[in-house]
């Protein structure tokens, strides 16, 4: 089975991450519960060209800091052994700073990167998603997940507060021990 995996909100704590940064560079305290937003200009009281600059002049930081969401590493080192192919497909830009962050990042947190399984800059991961056969992904931003729905992609939603808005329909998992049962549930209905 071909699984499409999304980095930041998916299997990193991403927003975590930017908050504290973002608190230490705009010398504010705000908390993650006060965040209830995709992107932090609302808390932190920006447009949203301020917090764009904020955010390019701290990316390579936020991208370097942070822990992956339990259990993520091992539930995708166990499929990658299992002989699924795991594609990290990302919307992080595609430069050579970015890329070196995010692939020292997928290492030293020991998931299955092999050199040829990120993608990145996808913008349309719908578009990509069918490129490299998706059978199911895994995505928290509601940007994406439309995106990957309206082009017929099997996707399932990395609980957040700020993807509330899905219904029941569309499988959603808290946890990557959640997420290994349903890709057993979705494997049975694959074959």
């Amino acid at each position: 089975m071909n699984i499409g995996i999304d980095i930041d909100g998916t299997i990193k704590q991403t927003q975590k991450a930017a908050i504290q940064l973002f608190n230490e560079e705009l010398n504010q305290n705000i908390t993650e519960d006060e965040v209830t937003t995709f992107y932090l200009d609302e808390p932190y009281g920006l447009t949203g060209e301020e917090g764009a600059k904020v955010w390019r002049k701290l990316e390579e930081k936020i991208y370097t800091i942070g822990i992956p969401l339990d259990h993520a590493p091992e539930v995708l080192t166990q499929l990658k052994e299992e002989g699924h192919n795991i594609y990290f497909i990302t919307a992080r830009p595609d430069n050579e700073k970015i890329e070196k962050v995010t692939i020292q990042w997928l290492k030293k947190h020991g998931f299955p990167y092999d050199g040829h399984n990120l993608f990145m800059n996808a913008q349309q991961k719908g578009e990509k998603a069918k490129e490299l056969e998706i059978n199911l992904f895994f995505e928290d931003d509601p940007f994406h997940i439309d995106n990957l729905l309206s082009a017929g992609i099997k996707t399932v939603i990395v609980d957040t507060y700020y993807n509330r808005k899905y219904g029941e329909s569309i499988p959603r998992i808290k946890d990557w021990l959640e997420g290994l049962e349903l890709i057993n549930q979705f494997k049975l209905s694959y074959r």
